[in-house]
Formats: C-alpha cells, structure tokens, sequence
C-alpha cells in the first residue's frame, strides 16, 4: 500500500512539472471532491442526532476518511488512463515515422550520403633538371654532384570562366516506418582555363566527386569538344587528368553526371584563389522558395526565382572578383512523415484530456462523491478509449480525417447525448461546449498548428479558469445569505 501511494505521489510529481497548470486545476478539482465528501449536507428527511463531541467527531473523521478515499481513486483512475494514453500514442509513434539514427545510416549506405562537391584543381608546373653540389668536410676529397629533377609550380590563377547547372529532385527514401530526405541530382560543370605562362608546362586537371561512396551515372568528360573520360584515372575520390599545355593554350573542361544522395548538397571553392567570371545556378523543380534551407556555411543566392509553374525555386549564385571561402548549396526539408497528422494530433490529446478530466470532476462534484467520482472515472476513460480508437483506425479509414469523421466525432455525439441525460443540477450546456472545445477542437489546432501550441493552450486555461468561476459564484448563490460555498447542491 505504501509503494502504491508513493508511486502515485511521484506521478503526481512528474505531471506538477511537466504541466503545472494542469496539475493545478486537477488539483483542484480533487480538492473539490474531497471538500464536497467533508461538508456532505443530509436530506431534510434523514435524522438529526443529538449534538455530541464524540459523534461530530467521528462523523468529521468518517467524512475525511471518504474523502481521501475518492481523491486516492480519481488520483489512480488519472494515474493509469495517462499510462493508457501514453501507450497509445507510442505505439502509434514506433509503426510511423520513427527516424532513428541506426536506420538513416543504413539508408545512406543504399542510396548515397550527402554531397559536398568540390571546385576542379587545375594544377601546372614544369620540370627542369638541377645538380647539387656537395662539399666535402675533407679538402682532398672532391666534391659530390648530384642530378634531380625539381618541379616548379605555376602560382597564377588559370581559371577564366565557370558555368555550372544542378538540377536537383526530391526523392524521400523509405526505411523502417519512416521517410528520410532523399535527391537525385543531374549536374553539368563546365570551365574555360588558360596557361597564364608563356612557356609549356604540365598540368592535371583534378575533378573531386561530391562522395567517394556515390553512384554516377551518364558520366561524360570533354575537353575542348574531346571525350576525355577514357584517359582520366579515379584515384582519392577524384577523376584526374594529366597532359601537356602550350604556352597561353586556352581550355574548355566539361563534366556531366548524374548521381543522388541525402539532406543536403553542398559546393565550395577550396582553394584560396580568385574567384573569377562565376555562376552556379541550382534549379529545385519541387522545393518551393518558403520551403528553402541552406547548409550551415552557406552564402545566400544571389537571386531566388520561381519555375514557370511556380511549383519550384531556381537559385543563382554569382561571384567576380571574389575571395570566398563559404559553400553553396541546398537542405531538404523536412519530410512529411506517414501519419504525421494523427501522430500530430495524438501528441496533444493528453493536455486536452487532462482539461475535460479536471472540468468534469469539478462540474460533477455537485452530486454525491460516489456518483461524482464515477461519472468523472467513467467520461475520463471513454474520452480515453475514443482517442485509442483514432490511433488504432487511422490507417484503416483514410488517414486521420477519415477517421475522426467516421469514428471520434461519433464518438463524442455519443458522450454529449450521454451528458445531456443526466438529470442532476450540472450546467449541461457548458460542460458540452467545452467537452468539444477541450477534446475535439484543442487537440486538432495545437497539433497542427505547432507555432501556437502555447496559444491554443492558453485559452483553454481561461476557458477552464472562466467555466470554474461561473460555476463557484453559481453555488455561492445557492448558498443563500450565508454566503457558504455550496459543493453539494443535491441530496445524498
């Protein structure tokens, strides 16, 4: 019995600090209850004792005692329909959407990791043959001369012209019970260089692929109109070629691929140098611009238009004259996750629960604490019940729409005709409207509406907080000219 009492005192806790104000007025509401057990009035027809210490002491202690006993069943009824409700919405949580790390790096390794592709190395040099000459310590011995070979580097800047084109596709990727951000990208790059030096030299143009795990597909090389891709070796993550360049020899390098990868693509400038005559333009038929994100680094596009349908955004980076260090590029939103909308809605029914809870038992207080106490049990675990019936039928009766028209919103036609049965003094009509406000309206607006959670919330606090009032001044009134708090306004 003492592990029970403190494990519903932790609970009890645990819900003080998650939601306070909740926990408040349920706690009220107890308190309401508990007083309405305490200050129970008899019936005109009952027996008035005779005034004895003993007795009113008995029958204070005896009242107390009943009191504690349906704050302890209500605290447990709260305590376990939580449980329900939380088991609920885990269960519905596991079979969708469920991202997890373990699962988004399986995935990658099936369709490809993000891609960060870097700008094309254009190294030139030339090599000459020198002797070192080594003195000996020894003035009789000779001198040592040895022959190598040093490679000398061209410092100027052989980048002209760059164009390069991305088009990028959305393509989420399924793994588990969820979606992950998936593309396929068709990109074209292309450059003009020059040999800055008057003389020949040797060069290797150095292509670095955006992932050394990708897949690429339709892969063309040209240079100067020429199918290259033959002659270029894959070696580190990156195509490379070497040949020979006359002196202010003029290049065109193009390269083409298709490929595809995960949340982001990403470009960037390595290597310090000047970033001459550039434009990359990024084009995202299905991504549009209040949809668009960048990669941590980034730099804004130069301009954001939409595509001729408007269903999409074409990004422009351009850059002349430049020193940069920062990338360009693209994030994938978010992706709609199946049953995002009930798993939406599902995560809001238990403060929206915890309201109609505190109400009815406060409303119902009115009656004698057994039948109060039942009442407020039996609405608390049918609201309960209908929400599990949204988590268990959403997948069979379209989606979450379907399923709050053919089962929750009979469903709480049900319990409003129940409530109307009821022929104790209980304000019928308020407890109706916000019955549906509480359970129906709150819990579809907080959960897809997720930048006013806070607000929807708030106004079924004053809600609450204006129906509570209402009712108190109602059974001070009732209390006649005593002004005594009326907790139960009906006979036993």
């Amino acid at each position: 019995m003492k592990s029970i009492l403190f494990k519903l005192l932790g609970r009890a806790g645990d819900l003080a600090d998650v939601q306070p104000v909740l926990a408040l007025f349920i706690g009220g509401a107890f308190l309401t209850v508990f007083l309405a057990a305490l200050f129970h009035r008899k019936s005109a027809a009952e027996p008035e004792p005779k005034p004895n210490l003993v007795w009113i002491f008995y029958q204070t202690a005896a009242r107390a005692l009943w009191g504690v006993t349906l704050v302890g069943f209500l605290l447990a009824s709260i305590s376990l329909l939580r449980v329900y409700l939380h088991q609920a919405v885990a269960n519905f949580q596991r079979n969708h959407g469920r991202i997890t790390e373990a699962n988004f790096n399986a995935i990658q390794t099936i369709w490809g990791t993000p891609q960060e592709q870097g700008e094309l190395r254009f190294d030139l040099y030339y090599e000459e043959e020198v002797t070192d000459r080594i003195e000996s310590e020894d003035v009789t011995k000779p001198a040592v001369l040895r022959k190598k070979i040093a490679r000398h580097y061209i410092t100027a800047n052989p980048f002209i012209t760059e164009r390069h084109e991305v088009t990028l596709r959305q393509n989420a990727r399924k793994k588990g019970s969820a979606l992950y951000g998936g593309y396929e990208t068709t990109c074209r790059f292309s450059w003009k260089l020059k040999n800055p030096s008057d003389r020949d030299l040797n060069s290797v143009l150095t292509f670095p692929l955006p992932s050394a795990t990708g897949i690429y597909d339709d892969l063309t090389a040209e240079l100067n109109g020429n199918d290259v891709l033959p002659q270029m070796q894959l070696k580190g993550g990156a195509l490379s070629l070497a040949r020979e360049v006359k002196d202010n020899e003029a290049l065109e390098f193009v390269i083409s691929f298709k490929s595809r990868g995960m949340s982001y693509w990403y470009f960037q400038v390595r290597e310090p140098r000047e970033i001459r005559d550039f434009a990359l333009t990024v084009r995202l038929p299905d991504l549009a611009k209040p949809h668009l994100n960048f990669p941590e680094g980034c730099m804004t596009p130069t301009s954001i238009e939409p595509t001729p349908d408007s269903r999409g955004s074409v990004l422009a980076f351009q850059l002349d004259h430049a020193i940069s260090a920062k990338g360009m590029g693209i994030a994938l939103p978010s992706v709609a996750q199946p049953g995002a909308t009930t798993t939406a809605v599902l995560g809001e029914i238990e403060r929206g629960w915890l309201l109609i809870f505190a109400m009815l038992t406060f409303a119902f207080s009115r009656m004698s604490g057994s039948v109060a106490v039942l009442l407020s049990v039996g609405f608390g675990v049918a609201c309960a019940c209908g929400y599990g019936l949204l988590a268990d039928f959403s997948d069979l009766l379209f989606g979450f729409w379907g399923t709050a028209a053919l089962v929750l919103v009979p469903f709480w036609i049900l319990l409003l005709m129940l409530l109307k049965r009821l022929k104790e003094k209980i304000p019928a009509k308020a407890l109706a409207i916000l019955l549906v406000v509480f359970g129906l309206v709150y819990p579809c607006a907080a959960g897809l509406d997720a930048d006013r959670q806070s607000l929807y919330f708030d106004l079924c606090a004053l809600l609450f907080l204006g129906f509570a009032g209402w009712d108190i001044i109602g059974r001070l009134d009732a209390g006649g000219d005593h002004g005594k708090l009326v907790v139960a306004a009906t006979p036993a």
